[in-house]
Order: structure tokens, then C-alpha cells, then sequence
């Protein structure tokens, strides 16, 4: 990680304090930030003399800026430019470049993160590398049309499609190029172009599109093309106008379409999500763009290519990737697509601007720059076994083989996480900017009352599974279970408030240290005794017993059938269809037990009861340390 003093800084300036303090959240791990409102200073340039290397500056309506001034403002200053705007229009009306670009409230994490980082990458007015290859390929677009950018299947199709005036339709993943293409090809073929944004049609911006088409025919413009982005996301009264649209544009001679989609629009029409007749109208011609996980092999060549970009841009020698980077990277699902790609590594060189780079100098963003563990240091650690009267341990080589599982669901829970964590990210600005653009005090209360419960326990959740996947290797010491499993419940004890829940503790004779980590052992016994607690009858008694060496087991009354699927799935038993899901609390404390050598069984002796046993290595007499 940087230190605060070799950071880029990026300075805040927001009229809302909400968006300040969610700004600064989002990007104070990576980059120095500082924040203030418009204040006495006002607008910049006042501000050009501050040491910072780029400005997120919120623009209200009432500013009264327009686009055209904020654009001669952005040329003045000597630092980059990301203005926060209110409307998709004004968004639209401003013209991105290598120090200026603009993002429309609420916006998503993700896409703030992406276009900080471009903004970085590039520098002040800096000459725009050629992205994916040559300087001289610049020109036409050409890389975006070739390997690596696509896959070599879709490369050869692209070539053909680009020669052709039917309608094409460029369908992926979101990232992985479609607009790219889109725009590669529109550069290809020469001539003036018309962008469509699907998602944002409404009456008044369908004629603003009219009146560019009809303007540029009456110009007899001889080559025109139509390109419409995200049509998936278009809604049932935008498609018929959309549908209008098109069919009257395409009167004009020499006029190409060209669409694209960030999912199965097919798919969309035989939902009935899609019109048929407006899908074959758009595809006469189909480009499929496949997930950057389907194109493991072409990864080591889309990294050489992205860096060589990167390495161009910075003014640094480019790196040299080695094996357990490749490793590393061809191991990660690529939620994102190319664009994550580019994100993950831009963030590695500026971070660790180094000759070579290593599995662990690459920089993902949901979990700081620790590598997962080679597969040959998980052989390598087998947990002490226990001692002859702890009965039913596994051999040591299935230990070690549930470690190696443990680590790919740490990399999976990782990716999950980071997935999730900036949609509710999202979803909490936008609840918290309510009360700024809404003035019914009844709406606000109800929105809060049912979203509250919800947003909470995503967060709960996350921090879950973030927990998780940034444990080790055990650290193993002697611990007492049954004073851990007390100070537990210390801990916990709101939630068994809630619940009206009692604990009564059947114990026998003295207590036999356990070999466990210690943050391992809290973390199962936490996360074991609030599923319990979330499936135990209202106002009920859950017993706890330590009378075994190294054993607990938990007996609950069941408030429903819930964690009777628990018990089936701990005992290897085959659930039945409507009884398959797993509480990850309880799945993902199975497999810490098991990798500091335990076992976690359930039992169903009764039909309203379930038991849930942990068993732990016992430490051998003498054998403390």
C-alpha cells in the first residue's frame, strides 16, 4: 500500500455533505483526500493553487454553469476534472478528455473508481495513448477490433460485420468492449455518427435525436451511423418509440445501425421482456463478446497489451509479469470484464511501479495486496491432531485437501463481497440523498423503515464474509471453549435480547484447553451461535454443553424446519430440493473448524430440536505450547 505522502490527492467539493463523506469514504483508502463545500471560495479557479491532482466537483442546476463553461473551466485548471452533475442530459452535453470527465448522480462506486483512476492514470492534458496496440492504429479504432481486445472467434467475425451496412447488434457482459467496438467500427467505415442511450428514451429526447438525423440528411452527409447503447435496459414505453425511430431513420440511404446490450437480448425475447420485431430489426447481424472468464488462456496477452498502454501512459519501463501474477489473474472471475482488467492493473502500476511483478503486487480492491496461499504452503500445514480420547478425526491428508478448498472459497467469498459491497454502497447514498430531494416526511419514514432492515443486513453480511476471506493459516494455541463461548454471548447479547432467548449451561467436571486460533474460534462460535439464535423459538431456552473434552454442543428449540436442512447438509445427508439452502454463517464456521482440525456434525434426534456439535483438538498434557 502507498503511503499518504506518495498518494495522489483529490480534493472534494460538494454542496452535499452526504456525498463529501461518501466520496471520501470510497476513495480514502487508495488516494489523500480532502473535502469542503462551495463555502466563500466558490467555484474554481479560486481553487487552481491547491496541490491536488484532480477535482470531483458537484454541479447543482442552480449553479447556473453550462455545459460549455464547464468544459472552459476543466482546460484551465491544472489538474484533472470529474464533475458530479444532476442530470443524464447535462452528462451528455459535456465531452469527455484525457483530464475531464463527468458522472451523473447517484452514481455507482464501481464507475466513480474507474473514472478517478483513468483521470489519474492519464495526467493533466497528457496526449491519450493508443489503447490495445500501435500509436499509429489510433487512428481507425483498429485495435479494438483485433486480438487481444476480443477473442480471436469474434475478431474474424468483426472484420466481416464491419464491412457490411446491416444492422449490427454487439452483445455481452457489462465491459467487455461492446461500446469500444461500436465506435471502432463507426471510425472504420468514416462518416458522421448519432448516439442512442436505450435507457435514458423519452419523448423529448427521441426528437432531439430526430432533429440530428434529419439535420445531417438535409447535409447530405454521405455516410451516417446510428449507434445504440444499452438496449437491454430499454423499457416497454421506449421501445415502441425506439422501434418508431428506427424504422424511420432507416429511410435514409447510406444510414447504419449498430447496437449493443450488456445481456442475452434474445433471451430478453423469449421472456417477453423484448419485442421480436424490434430484436430482428437490430440484429440482422449478431456479435457475441464473451466474459472475460471464458478467455482464461488470452489472459497473459491482454495483460502485456493493457500494460505496454499503461506502462506508455505513466512514463515507466514496462513491467515484466511473472508466473504467480498470470497465476493470480487467470484465477479471478472478472465480474467486470475488460474494464476490471484495465482497473486492476493501472491500480498495481501506479501502486507498485516495479520491474517485475508478482502474484502479490497486484492490487484488487477487496482486499488490500495480500495474496491468496500457494496450494504447495497448504500442503504443507496439517493442524495437530488430538489427542487418543477425541474420537473421529479426519486423516490428516483430508484436512489438508479442506484447506486448499478453504482457500478457493476465500477467493470466491472476496469476489462476491466486492460485488455487493458497491451496489449497496449505492443504495445507501441514494437513501441518504432522500431526504435532500424529497420533502414528504411520511415517504422518508416508510422508505427508511422497509429499506433499513434490509441495508442492514447486507452489511452484516459482508463484513461476514470479508471476515472470512481475510483469515490464514491458524495460528493455533491452548483456549478454553467454554470461555470463549461466554465472552461470546457477551458480545452477542442485544441480538438474544431481540430473540427474548436464555442460555442455560450444562457443564461437568474441569475444563481441557483446546487447540485453536483464537480469532478462528470467535469468529465460528460468534457466527454458529447467531444462526442458532436467528432459527430458535421466541422466547425459548438454547442449551449449551461443554461436559466433553473439547467439545461443544448447542441444543435449540427450532421455530421453524430452517435448520433442519443445516443438520442434513453437516451430516452428508442429500437435502431435498426445497430444503437446499445453506446459512453461509453456518458454512462458513464448518469450514474453520475443519481447518484447525475439527469437526462439525448436527444431529435431528427430535423432531422440534436440533443439535449442532463442534469438536477441537484437546491440547495434550505438557503439550501447552
Amino acid at each position: 500500500m502507498a503511503t499518504r505522502k506518495s498518494m495522489k490527492r483529490i480534493l472534494v467539493i460538494d454542496e452535499s455533505e452526504v456525498v463529501r463523506e461518501t466520496l471520501a469514504l470510497i476513495l480514502s483508502r487508495d488516494f489523500a483526500v480532502s473535502k469542503r463545500s462551495l463555502g466563500t471560495k466558490g467555484l474554481p479557479p479560486a481553487d487552481a493553487s491547491e496541490d491536488v491532482d484532480l477535482l470531483i466537483l458537484g454541479i447543482t442546476p442552480h449553479d447556473g454553469w453550462e455545459a460549455g463553461r464547464l468544459v472552459q473551466l476543466a482546460s484551465q485548471l491544472p489538474f484533472a476534472v470529474l464533475y458530479l452533475v444532476e442530470s443524464k442530459s447535462t452528462a451528455q452535453a459535456i465531452e469527455s478528455s484525457d483530464a475531464l470527465e463527468c458522472l451523473t448522480k447517484p452514481f455507482n462506486p464501481y464507475e466513480l473508481q474507474e473514472r478517478v483512476g483513468q483521470l489519474l492514470t492519464r495526467g493533466k492534458r497528457a496526449t491519450r495513448p493508443a489503447p490495445w496496440g500501435d500509436a499509429a492504429k489510433a487512428e481507425d479504432g483498429s485495435p479494438y477490433l483485433e486480438f487481444p481486445f476480443l477473442s480471436r472467434s469474434a475478431a474474424s467475425l468483426v472484420q466481416r460485420f464491419a464491412a457490411t451496412k446491416f444492422p449490427l447488434l454487439i452483445h455481452g457482459e457489462l465491459g467487455c468492449g461492446q461500446l469500444q467496438v461500436m465506435a471502432a467500427i463507426q471510425r472504420q467505415q468514416g462518416g458522421r455518427s448519432v448516439s442512442i442511450n436505450a435507457a435514458a428514451l423519452d419523448e423529448s429526447y427521441l426528437a432531439q435525436k430526430r432533429q440530428e438525423v434529419w439535420s445531417m440528411a438535409v447535409a447530405s452527409v454521405p455516410a451516417l451511423t446510428l449507434l445504440i447503447e444499452n438496449l437491454d435496459r430499454c423499457g416497454a414505453a421506449g421501445q415502441t418509440g425506439l422501434a418508431e425511430f428506427v424504422a424511420e431513420a432507416q429511410r435514409q440511404d447510406g444510414l447504419r445501425v449498430i447496437s449493443s446490450a450488456n445481456s442475452d437480448l434474445l433471451a430478453q425475447v423469449y421472456r417477453g421482456e423484448f419485442p421480436e420485431g424490434l430484436y430482428y430489426q437490430l440484429a440482422m447481424l449478431s456479435l457475441h463478446l464473451p466474459p472475460l472468464r471464458e478467455r482464461m488462456a488470452d489472459i497473459p496477452a491482454i495483460v502485456q497489451s493493457v500494460a505496454r498502454r499503461l506502462a506508455r501512459s505513466l512514463g515507466v519501463r514496462e513491467p515484466v509479469f511473472l508466473p504467480a501474477a498470470y497465476a493470480r489473474l487467470s484465477s479471478y472471475l472478472w465480474f467486470g470484464n475488460l474494464r476490471e482488467l484495465e482497473t486492476v492493473l493501472a491500480r498495481t502500476l501506479v501502486l507498485n511501479p516495479k520491474e517485475q511483478i508478482d502474484g502479490r503486487d497486484l492490487v484488487f480492491d477487496f482486499g488490500g495486496e495480500r495474496a491468496a496461499l500457494d496450494a504447495s504452503e497448504l500442503v504443507e500445514f496439517v493442524p495437530q491432531s488430538a489427542s487418543s480420547s477425541h474420537a473421529g478425526q479426519a486423516p490428516a491428508i483430508a484436512q489438508a485437501n479442506s484447506l486448499a478448498k478453504s482457500v478457493d472459497l476465500n477467493l470466491v467469498i472476496h469476489e462476491l463481497a466486492h460485488e455487493f459491497k458497491n451496489p449497496m454502497v449505492t443504495i445507501k447514498t441514494f437513501a441518504q440523498l432522500l431526504g435532500e430531494r424529497y420533502q414528504d416526511e411520511n415517504f422518508r419514514a416508510r422508505f427508511q423503515e422497509v429499506v433499513g432492515g434490509d441495508i442492514e443486513r447486507m452489511d452484516d453480511l459482508l463484513e461476514v464474509m470479508i471476515e472470512f476471506a481475510d483469515f490464514t493459516q491458524p495460528r493455533q494455541s491452548a483456549v478454553t471453549l467454554e470461555e470463549k463461548a461466554r465472552a461470546v454471548l457477551g458480545e452477542i447479547h442485544n441480538q438474544c435480547a431481540k430473540r427474548q432467548a436464555r442460555f442455560d449451561w450444562k457443564q461437568n467436571g474441569r475444563a481441557v484447553p483446546i487447540r485453536s486460533d483464537e480469532k478462528h474460534l470467535t469468529y465460528i462460535l460468534k457466527n454458529v451461535l447467531l444462526a442458532v439464535l436467528a432459527d430458535a423459538k421466541m422466547g425459548s431456552a438454547i442449551e449449551i454443553d461443554v461436559s466433553l473434552p473439547g467439545a461443544l454442543a448447542i441444543t435449540s428449540w427450532r421455530e421453524g424446519a430452517r435448520m433442519g436442512s443445516v443438520a442434513r447438509y453437516l451430516n452428508d445427508g442429500r437435502p431435498e430440493a426445497e430444503e437446499s439452502l445453506l446459512p453461509l454463517r453456518v458454512l462458513l464456521a464448518k469450514h474453520l473448524v475443519e481447518k484447525n482440525g475439527g469437526r462439525f456434525t448436527a444431529d435431528l434426534s427430535d423432531a422440534e430440536k436440533d443439535i449442532v456439535r463442534m469438536e477441537f483438538p484437546i491440547v495434550e498434557y505438557g503439550k501447552e505450547n
